[in-house]
């Protein structure tokens, strides 16, 4: 996938978005993979992005943001097909090389050996990136977080004080009752695990968000549990996500190669589709020019943080600061 900006992104970046980024960006949820990360090659679905190895996303990344100092937290790609070890030892190589920290796919199949000697033997590797396709269940929508998040992974992960980055599975996402009860549980139980809540805890459209306020009125100030704000494009989101629990536990994200394509994701009912140039046939009365989803959601944050009246040192803990704190006491707990 070809990455352009064009003069509908220049506008937004110019006049929405240049002036409220800090110097430094932590993008602390990215995917990159090769060819050789999946049994059978490269799935169809994802084959419209390209190159995605780690190289590749990097000089996209810095090229969308100006030439700005970029750092990374990468993971793979899960799917069905993805080669968990060749994956992970993908990931370790290119961390060394291109100076990245990364998180290692798991599932219930790689056992607590493969994982100790990978986190004794691989220092950029920071945590763990569990997925719904991995659950034990017949229906992936349908799981827990424990049916894709064995506790004895979590365990190790407690161990070491590590991250987890969480992406909920079931429709309603974090205000499923199931999904806040078992958070909530683990979140007590194994208080040295930091826990970062993928897409503003599956939150694409306010309702989720919303719903779920009160039963997560315990997380707010709990410097162990985040929110990443990857491909989140709805401004209401945000404006909520700021209000209810400040800029310390918020954590910049892009998706990435999700971010590079043209379109937003958008609320039907109380459902949400991505709908995107690359995907989708978009008409209107008039030309319609989508933006790169990475603006759209830099622009919806932008918006929350003008209407939350957000400072600048906080805007720099949300873009910089939270992740640099999270990879120190990682780091910290490791020496122990």
């Amino acid at each position: 996938m070809k990455v352009q900006i064009k003069s509908v992104d220049e506008k937004i970046w110019n006049e929405e978005i240049q002036n409220l980024l800090p110097s430094r960006i932590f993008d602390f949820h990215l995917h990159t993979f090769t060819s050789k990360s999946f049994s059978g090659g490269t799935p169809d679905s994802l084959k419209i992005f390209g190159n995605c190895s780690a190289g590749a996303i990097i000089e996209k990344l810095i090229h969308l943001f100006h030439q700005k100092t970029t750092e990374f937290l990468f993971t793979g790609w899960p799917t069905s097909s993805s080669l968990l070890l060749q994956q992970n030892q993908y990931l370790a190589k290119a961390a060394e090389k291109y100076n990245f920290y990364f998180l290692a796919l798991v599932s219930h199949k790689l056992d607590e050996k493969y994982l100790e000697n990978l986190l004794k033997s691989e220092k950029r590797c920071l945590g763990f990136k569990p997925y719904k396709c991995f659950s034990v269940r017949v229906d992936p929508e349908d799981a827990k977080i424990s049916d894709f998040l064995p506790e004895k992974q979590i365990e190790i992960a407690n161990q070491y004080g590590l991250v987890i980055t969480l992406h909920l599975s079931k429709k309603k996402g974090i205000c499923d009752p199931e999904n806040i009860e078992q958070l909530l549980y683990f979140v007590e139980k194994y208080p040295h695990v930091i826990w970062n809540l993928a897409h503003c805890g599956r939150s694409y459209i306010p309702h989720n968000l919303e719903k779920s306020i009160n039963s997560l009125s315990r997380l707010k100030g709990k410097k162990q549990v985040f929110f990443d704000t990857s491909a989140v494009t709805d401004r209401e989101v945000f404006v909520i996500l700021f209000s209810e629990f400040g800029a310390n536990q918020i954590l910049f994200g892009s998706d990435a190669p999700v971010c590079f394509y043209r379109g937003r994701c958008v609320r039907f009912g109380y459902d949400w589709a991505f709908i995107t140039q690359e995907t989708h046939s978009i008409t209107a009365s008039f030309p319609v020019s989508p933006a790169l989803l990475l603006y759209e959601q830099l622009w919806a944050m932008c918006h929350a943080i003008k209407v939350n009246r957000i400072e600048q040192k906080d805007i720099d803990k949300v873009f910089y600061q939270n992740a640099k704190e999270i990879i120190d006491r990682v780091n910290k707990r490791r020496l122990m």
